[in-house]
């Protein structure tokens, strides 16, 4: 069996996305000559600037010994219009993605059966290979798609942030797992599913299995600084794996960790972050060298235009809240700040229904720099911080002043510590 890539055209862009991480086992060869998007000539980017080639795979059979090629051919053609044939639709110029669709086709293609992830709880699929039986890939279905009775689907918005949280960790910083949106088409039975795939994690435990004394410093402050970023609002200890441990016997070794699970990350609005890792100890610690070097190497426009580019159905004001918590993390940590201290002032502290609702640190400093005198809406009270409303030039302004407010928060900060 051996896969065949192809390209498809007249591709629409839809509307969502996801992906994951797996050793491959034999890969067939890709073509890597797909068209690039269009850059832009300037202004924003809409939802009809991508590329129109969208790279397919599918399955065909090898010709057995001692027969006639042209009709093994002819019956090759017949059955290879009705295989599956997977598509690309986001993420196919990010590493690693085109080996996870060429192994997950020609897992499909071997027959192997989807089945439901933990219970079957949220729509998960599971795709294992047919051979080894090991476990290639997590499969999401969207909520309109998923017509399989297989568990039900996910909203189109959570698996656009899947992909997203891949496409934003820039060489794998973080360690998130290889993502796309796929479109599977099945000729036989005339459907089409929209899906994320991510490759499956192999790993040992959760974080909530394990005490947090063993994790790897390196690897809690890199899911921090990727959840900052996003500005997740529900990193638990569930959705952080920890890797299978190769160290034999030596229980001292530092464990590394895998954030999996980003449909919450990137709101169109403050919230109140969660941040599983928060009182870890190693959130106190220092940043390293090489993490600083990370951090200041960031480029929030840069990220805007890459979102807008692979995945336009998220909106801008998801985006404005990429490039708020990227210019926040970045000047708190140029100003010694820890992740601790950062993720600290992030977050709302616990108040009771008398207290009435609390504000954090960052909401206070965004409600500061947008509310200008005549400009207050409940859409900028500290409950409901939102960027939406405001244009472009309004925007820039904000920003302008968000940064010139930042300082003096952070040395207040620093000296309450």
């Amino acid at each position: 069996m051996a896969i065949a890539v192809g390209h498809c055209h007249d591709l629409k862009p839809p509307p969502a996305a996801r992906g994951r991480h797996y050793r491959p086992h034999s890969l067939a060869q890709l073509d890597h000559q797909e068209t690039n998007p269009n850059a832009a000539a300037g202004g924003s980017l809409s939802p009809q600037r991508r590329s129109l080639s969208s790279p397919c795979f599918t399955t065909a059979a090898v010709a057995p010994a001692g027969a006639d090629n042209d009709d093994h051919a002819a019956n090759n053609d017949d059955k290879a219009n009705m295989l599956p044939r997977v598509e690309i639709v986001a993420g196919r110029h990010a590493p690693g993605v085109h080996e996870l669709i060429a192994e997950a086709a020609g897992a499909m293609a071997s027959g192997t059966r989807l089945v439901p992830a933990q219970g079957g709880l949220g729509g998960a699929l599971l795709l294992n290979d047919g051979r080894s039986g090991e476990h290639v890939a997590v499969i999401k279905p969207l909520e309109d798609d998923a017509s399989n009775g297989d568990g039900g689907g996910y909203e189109s918005e959570a698996v656009l942030r899947e992909v997203a949280a891949f496409l934003l960790d820039h060489g794998g910083f973080a360690s998130v797992s290889p993502t796309a949106l796929i479109r599977i088409s099945r000729p036989d039975m005339d459907t089409t599913t929209m899906a994320s795939i991510q490759r499956f994690v192999a790993h040992s435990h959760d974080a909530g299995e394990l005490g947090p004394s063993r994790f790897s410093a390196t690897s809690v402050h890199r899911v921090g600084i990727l959840d900052v970023r996003l500005l997740n609002i529900d990193r638990h200890a569930g959705n952080i794996l920890v890797k299978n441990d190769t160290t034999g016997t030596d229980w001292a070794a530092p464990l590394e960790l895998v954030p999996i699970d980003h449909g919450l990350c990137l709101p169109e609005r403050l919230e109140d972050p969660y941040f599983e890792w928060l009182h870890w100890p190693q959130a106190s610690m220092p940043f390293s060298a090489e993490e600083l070097r990370y951090i200041a190497s960031l480029d929030a426009p840069r990220d805007a235009e890459l979102l807008r580019e692979e995945l336009p159905a998220i909106t801008e004001p998801a985006i404005r809240i990429l490039t708020l918590c990227t210019v926040f993390l970045q000047r708190a940590a140029a100003a010694g700040l820890c992740l601790a201290d950062i993720g600290d002032m992030m977050t709302r502290e616990f108040s009771s229904a008398e207290e009435g609702v609390s504000v954090s640190e960052l909401e206070a400093l965004c409600n500061k720099a947008v509310d200008d005198g005549d400009r207050r809406t409940e859409e900028s009270s500290p409950r409901h911080v939102s960027f939406g409303e405001l244009s472009a030039e309004e925007w820039a302004a904000f920003l302008e002043k968000f940064e010139r407010l930042l300082p003096p928060a952070f040395e207040a900060k620093m000296k309450k510590l």
